[in-house]
């Protein structure tokens, strides 16, 4: 009996995707078509590969072992489409790239897209937490973010580090001040980012070994938002020091206290099976 590429293909993204919906969405084409394509599949073969499991799918285990199968396949044939583009000296494809912060990302896809112009760029981004997800599930190819905690199923590469700074409205009465001390969060509002945020984390952390608990805290759920509540007058903001916009409204502190560094790292899943994008990616970070 022939095997039917398009059927697996579908089976594949399906279960890449654990959702008809991303699924769908991913491949370009109607989720009603992939899921007949999966159907007639399982129908061809007289099995069962996949179940719903509330929104999401789920692999039977002869599923999770052609999943195995269509992993190294369609791995392979990527390898193969990159080693033809490289003879015509242009890669194709698409780069899903994660941050915790655009700035970060900023070098590497600058120097990513002029050396690969064929590549298009689809950029997320999140706090650290969210984009490491976002790694582990396979929906973006590699993520920038400030959490060391390592995986088993991630590869981390080290970019740098940021030093933690605060930063007030220009009136403020801290405003005149080069430095500021973590006891001035305690008798100040406090600016910070949601929970998952490694600045948050970073924070917490320095405030709690030195003893100290702010007193009114105001959480925001970006960068974007930490500088808004800020100039509106809401409070002191806390933030990696790269990440501060330079605005004549706002004015830069450095902490007297040692607090530790942010350390950014580039992550990827080990088992990538986007190598050839992944690779060019590993190229433009040196």
């Amino acid at each position: 009996m022939p095997m039917n590429l398009t059927h697996l293909r579908a089976f594949h993204c399906v279960a890449t995707h654990a959702s008809y919906v991303a699924a769908a969405a991913a491949a370009g084409v109607s989720q009603p078509t992939l899921s007949e394509q999966v159907r007639l599949l399982e129908r061809q073969h007289e099995v069962r590969l996949l179940q719903r499991a509330g929104r999401s799918v789920e692999l039977t285990a002869l599923g999770r072992k052609l999943f195995d199968v269509t992993s190294k396949l369609f791995a392979a044939e990527m390898e193969a489409e990159a080693v033809l583009a490289k003879a015509r000296h242009i890669m194709q494809g698409e780069l899903r790239f994660g941050t915790d912060a655009p700035i970060n990302a900023v070098g590497v896809l600058s120097t990513f897209r002029r050396r690969n112009p064929g590549v298009s760029i689809q950029l997320v981004s999140g706090n650290s937490a969210e984009i490491r997800k976002r790694v582990l599930a396979g929906t973006v190819d590699v993520g920038i973010i400030a959490d060391e905690t390592p995986h088993p199923d991630l590869t981390a590469r080290r970019l740098g580090t940021q030093d933690l700074v605060a930063f007030v409205r220009h009136d403020h009465p801290l405003a005149r001040a080069k430095v500021i001390r973590l006891r001035d969060l305690v008798t100040h509002p406090l600016v910070i980012r949601e929970v998952g945020s490694v600045t948050r984390r970073s924070i917490e952390t320095a405030l709690s070994a030195a003893q100290l608990q702010p007193t009114e805290v105001l959480e925001t759920d970006s960068r974007e938002a930490v500088h808004a509540a800020v100039i509106a007058g809401l409070g002191i903001g806390v933030i990696a020091e790269d990440e501060f916009n330079d605005d004549p409204r706002l004015v830069l502190l450095d902490f007297a206290d040692a607090i530790a560094p942010i350390t950014e790292l580039l992550v990827y899943r080990t088992d990538n099976q986007r190598g050839h994008v992944l690779g060019a990616v590993l190229e433009c970070v040196g």
